[in-house]
């Protein structure tokens, strides 16, 4: 699937490449606002002038962003609008004297990092109805060979004030499983730990658990309000807690950043966070969680003991390419 999905972006890429027109964005559409900036260009509400259709119109700045780069995320956003819960793209792609454009449709009630309240989280009924578009959405980029790579509620799109139709979105560093992504020179809260220990040059082959691990985390953020972590290293003591946690194997004896987290949803986060990437779910997996309660109702010292014990084997992680590849060491 793989091979076949490269071969069809090399092709989409070379003919969009071919037929990329100069134009301005004002022939053809009205700005109406801002919808979000970053370094690498804006995204702005526009109506088209002849059929009055309101889009997103995304402007990717040319000294920011090679044409190749460009090109890829508009082949890959393209092929992966099929989806229901994957934002449309449509066929309108050019660039100006200063930037790279294509057009999206437009979610109206913003993205899902607007209804996450700090230190609260978001309404457990409402995240359930997310969490499974979420889980479709990816799945569906996983079972076509690509890695998203940029998970997180900012790329959560919302096209109503209550969830019951979301997309997921921006694929600017959407890449396919089994190419290389370099060391990071900074630490994200999303960063899995096989990520977040690499030294300065080495490459980690890019695999599906990447997002399971991501995914495991935004869910965690919207649910609480809080990030479980800062990054997933042994120097970050909150994350080296949920670490040994883990491996000794008691959901019971959370750490206190989870004991607001129910007994069985616990379970889900260690299925979502499993220290050796070859163990974590799928991201369907976590439906099987969705009639359960995932905030606790009664403190944790309460909860009844699990004696079972989860075995975590200790060896290189499966997607890991380099010298380190001793899952301790990045565990830990």
């Amino acid at each position: 699937m793989t091979k076949n999905m490269a071969k069809h972006l090399l092709n989409l890429v070379s003919q969009t490449s071919k037929n990329l027109r100069v134009m301005e964005v004002t022939d053809y559409f009205e700005i109406l606002q801002e919808l979000g900036a970053g370094s690498y260009g804006k995204v702005y509400m526009g109506k088209h002038k002849d059929s009055g259709q309101v889009v997103a119109v995304k402007m990717l700045r040319k000294e920011k962003t090679p044409a190749d780069n460009f090109l890829l995320e508009y082949g890959i956003s393209l092929t992966l609008s099929c989806h229901p819960h994957i934002i449309l793209t449509h066929e309108i792609v050019f660039h100006t004297s200063s930037d790279f454009v294509f057009v999206q449709e437009v979610a109206p009630a913003g993205n899902l990092q607007s209804i996450i309240k700090p230190k609260v989280g978001m309404p457990e009924d409402m995240l359930k109805r997310c969490v499974p578009q979420i889980a479709s959405a990816l799945d569906f980029m996983h079972s076509r060979g690509m890695v998203h790579r940029d998970i997180k509620p900012d790329n959560i799109l919302l096209m109503d004030a209550e969830c019951h139709l979301i997309k997921l979105a921006d694929f600017g560093l959407t890449r396919l499983q089994g190419t290389y992504t370099p060391s990071l020179s900074w630490y994200i809260p999303y960063a899995a730990p096989e990520l977040c220990c690499l030294r300065k040059g080495e490459q980690l082959l890019l695999h599906p658990s990447l997002d399971v691990w991501a995914f495991g985390v935004l869910v965690y953020k919207a649910l609480t309000g809080f990030f479980p972590w800062q990054g997933a290293l042994g120097s970050d003591h909150k994350y080296k807690e949920f670490a040994w946690w883990q491996v000794k194997g008691d959901l019971s004896q959370a750490p206190e950043k989870w004991k607001k987290i129910s007994l069985e949803a616990r379970g889900m986060f260690w299925e979502l966070l499993a220290l050796n990437a070859s163990e974590r779910c799928s991201t369907m997996d976590i439906q099987k969680y969705l009639h359960l309660q995932w905030k606790a109702e009664v403190p944790s010292e309460h909860v009844t003991r699990n004696n079972g014990f989860l075995q975590v084997s200790f060896r290189p992680y499966d997607v890991h390419a380099g010298t380190t590849s001793s899952s301790t060491s990045c565990i830990l």
